[in-house]
């Protein structure tokens, strides 16, 4: 196998003693790559395609027989979907950096409202150009995913669906559930064998133009999680938090307020990065220099996890209350640990330089 790095332990053993060198190698990238494809990216993809299609067809049936009832189970197959997102939603790799497929899923941050104008538009001038899903798929990215199901299925005037007062609507949601389970196939086909991004993905080499050593590749994998927990810590609690003051805390800035669907997504964003770094199997990296390291990265993740879990409320009543809000502080806090466990520590570990800049895959 290839060496991932060669890693020189030195000993001082003392005034006049000569340093004493051990050349240890660890083992190739390769399989970690392989491992984060098969039991990480595959079935987290699988995961949202399936609940992108449980929420098209709970259109359907709302469409066809609008109730209390079938509103609900749209509410629930849309909370389902974008629960399955975030945990991917951090893989900036493939498929998805391609065509506009990101944003076409999710559209954030949104400082202007945006996406909430064009839908709120569509819907009032009942533009029939949404509500054909391959129409809409060429229309702005911010009326073609989730945050567009959401204003639809949550937003002023939603409960309108129910009642059958309301059609026009229904087939927007409709098309844009429909247009969101169309690019979860494609994301699935991107990464599918033999595709031609699986070819270069899987094997490190001179030629490659993903990276041509297993260096670069460890340098791409961890940039992922890295970056993700800075997202998740600047654009999605920062985006309502302002941990100096509350006074300047903003909660109806935050992605799925409107679903209560703020902490569950940001508990399901740090999961899926603690997936990949464990189903991975990336730690092998650091085993030479740092054998616990991987253990105590484990912790610091489901320190977060529990954290984000235990904030079961809406998004205002958590930071009107001192102590669910102090909690979020916290939470911010725990995945700023984390990144430096990772961006410092395991880099290290892993044969890194410090201050080494992390590809993030564009």
């Amino acid at each position: 196998m290839r060496p991932l790095l060669t890693v020189v332990l030195a000993l001082t053993l003392g005034p006049g003693f000569a340093r004493a060198e051990q050349v240890e190698t660890a083992p190739s990238i390769e399989p970690v790559l392989e491992r984060m494809v098969v039991d990480y990216v595959r079935p987290r993809y699988a995961g949202f395609s399936a609940a992108a299609s449980e929420l098209q067809a709970s259109f359907e049936a709302l469409c066809a027989n609008p109730s209390d009832l079938a509103l609900e189970r749209a509410r629930a197959a849309f909370r389902d979907a974008a629960g399955q997102w975030s945990r991917i939603e951090w893989l900036r790799l493939g498929a998805v950096m391609s065509k506009n497929r990101l944003e076409r899923i999710l559209f954030f941050p949104d400082r202007k409202g945006t996406g909430r104008k064009q839908v709120q538009a569509a819907i009032a001038a009942k533009d029939d150009s949404v509500t054909d899903a391959a129409s809409l798929a060429s229309q702005s990215v911010a009326m073609q995913g989730l945050g567009a199901l959401e204003f639809i299925l949550f937003g002023s005037g939603s409960q309108a669906l129910a009642e059958g007062d309301a059609s026009h609507r229904c087939l927007f949601g409709r098309a844009a559930a429909t247009n969101t389970a169309n690019l979860s196939g494609e994301l699935i086909a991107g990464w599918a064998q033999g595709s031609a991004y699986l070819t270069v993905f899987l094997k490190p080499g001179p030629d490659n133009p993903l990276f041509r050593t297993d260096l670069e590749a460890l340098n791409v994998v961890l940039g992922q999680m890295i970056h993700g927990l800075e997202a998740i810590h600047d654009t999605r609690l920062g985006a309502f938090l302002d941990k100096e003051n509350p006074a300047r805390d903003r909660a109806k800035s935050a992605l799925y307020w409107r679903s209560e669907m703020t902490l569950p997504s940001i508990s399901a964003g740090v999961s899926g990065l603690e997936e990949l770094f464990t189903r991975s199997g990336i730690e092998v990296v650091s085993q030479v220099l740092a054998p616990r390291l991987g253990d105590t990265i484990r912790f610091e993740f489901n320190q977060a996890i529990r954290t984000a879990d235990s904030l079961d409320a809406p998004i205002d009543e958590l930071l009107a209350d001192p102590q669910t809000r102090e909690k979020l502080v916290y939470l911010a806090y725990a995945i700023k640990i984390i990144i430096g466990r990772l961006d410092r520590e395991f880099a290290q570990a892993g044969g890194l330089a410090v201050g080494f800049s992390f590809g993030d895959g564009d």
